[in-house]
């Protein structure tokens, strides 16, 4: 195994250093076109009274809201700013936040994992700087205005990886290289994400695939990469029956045993249609056996989904796909047969799935957080390294540079358990992305990235 594979292996957590506490059942909506959609003078009903769809879901048991980022996109919906208002009012009525980082201008999805525009030229090293710079800014700002996400999705639907083709893992890329190189987005994602909280803030860390996910977490966990919950896409008529979903989701729990979340699902309540634009779903082929495209099959259909879950030991959650996706005058709507809205506008009965109160994830299932941080970081030259052990023993705290070769030990000697702090002089390193890693007694506690700027 490489150095650098080492590096990234394993991180251990110790239940003193997390902040425990249960998430609850995930009943979830996405709702990232809510915005372009008002902006178009749509308008959202129950009972014939015109309210906000927020308070809507809200009032249906919906505790969580999904939103997705897109770096630069064009329009600016779904943009951080965009994003930056929409948690502001959704943290206003109490419910958390699911971020869902495309690492794209655009739909990340199975076949598409396009970089930012911004990013298309750099070399890897630069890349991976710039994921994990990203990634803390946008968590900064969220943070700063008071509405720290609760959940932070990294990728959207990332199949065959993601940031293609340096986080690309298919076909011929299936490499020890190629997964090397994923392992180390996902890391610096991650770091990005932990330097940007306090040490008492929650934040869970999701994956998310189409469906299956077998080999690609088998992969990425080899890769020493953290995530706190397995997130997974269900369409009927993309990803198979319910039994087939029933199969795949206790796979994944019993080959991992982290919670499992259904970040994505759908149905339709007609195959009729009421704008120009075309459905991407209009034929009783696409339907599942016993759900026909009605207001009841909708509900019956998410009732089946969520039970599915629910009686899955490691069962988290459900959340809908644009159930706010109505079609107006000025924008049109592929999904607008898939909503939870009507034609109408008038919201409908299978918004009453997410009323059923649920166990949630097990409160002694904890988000993983290290306490080891390094500041100031960018630094030049000097710096501190803050780190804290749980039992008396041996610590080293050893530099490794991109390469992962070992260029310094810092630490070597006995210590008590308890926090501690040493100087780090990189006088004789050039400039570049380093990985500063802690062990005791030999076993890896965490490793984050440093970059020197001289």
């Amino acid at each position: 195994m490489s150095q650098m594979r080492k590096i990234f292996f394993t991180i251990l957590i110790f239940n003193s250093l997390i902040y425990s506490q249960s998430i609850g059942f995930i009943n979830g909506v996405d709702i990232s076109m809510l915005y372009q959609i008002e902006e178009n003078n749509g308008i959202y009903f129950e009972n014939g009274i015109a309210i906000d769809p927020i308070d809507i879901f809200k009032q249906h048991g919906v505790n969580t809201i999904r939103l997705k980022i897109w770096h630069t996109p064009d329009p600016e919906f779904n943009s951080l700013q965009n994003v930056l208002q929409m948690a502001q009012r959704i943290d206003s009525i109490g419910l958390d936040i699911m971020l869902n980082f495309h690492y794209s201008d655009t739909w990340a999805d199975p076949s598409h994992q396009t970089k930012p525009s911004a990013w298309e030229s750099i070399d890897f090293e630069t890349l991976a700087d710039s994921i994990y710079d990203y990634t803390n800014h946008v968590i900064t700002r969220l943070k700063t205005q008071g509405t720290l996400p609760k959940f932070v999705q990294i990728g959207n639907e990332t199949d065959c990886g993601l940031l293609w083709p340096d986080g690309y893992i298919c076909d011929e890329s299936n490499t020890a290289e190629q997964w090397l190189n994923l392992g180390i987005l996902y890391n610096n994602a991650i770091s990005g994400i932990q330097d940007a909280i306090d040490e008492m803030d929650t934040v869970w860390t999701l994956g998310h695939l189409s469906h299956g996910g077998l080999w690609y977490f088998s992969n990425l966990f080899n890769e020493g990469v953290s995530l706190d919950i397995i997130g997974q896409s269900y369409y009927p008529w993309w990803h198979g029956s319910l039994d087939e979903l029933s199969t795949n989701l206790t796979q994944l729990s019993n080959e991992f045993q982290k919670p499992i979340v259904i970040v994505e699902t759908a149905y339709p309540f007609t195959l009729s249609w009421n704008d120009n634009t075309n459905n991407i779903i209009g034929m009783e082929s696409q339907l599942l056996d016993g759900f026909p495209a009605s207001e009841i099959g909708q509900l019956n259909f998410l009732q089946a989904v969520k039970d599915r879950v629910t009686n899955n030991e490691f069962g988290a959650g459900i959340c809908y796909w644009s159930p706010e996706w109505i079609s107006t005058e000025t924008f049109g709507s592929p999904w607008e047969n898939l909503a939870l809205f009507d034609f109408n506008s008038e919201v409908l009965d299978g918004i009453t799935v997410f009323e059923n109160d649920n166990t949630g994830i097990d409160e002694n299932i904890n988000p993983e957080h290290i306490k080891l941080k390094l500041f100031p970081n960018p630094f030049n030259p000097i710096t501190n390294i803050h780190y804290e052990i749980q039992r008396s023993g041996f610590v080293e705290i050893m530099i490794y540079n991109i390469n992962g070769e070992l260029v310094e030990s810092i630490v070597k000697q006995d210590q008590h358990r308890g926090e501690h702090s040493v100087l780090w002089n990189s006088e004789g390193l050039s400039s570049g992305v380093y990985f500063y890693q802690l062990k005791l007694n030999g076993e890896v506690l965490g490793t984050k990235q440093a970059v020197l700027i001289k």
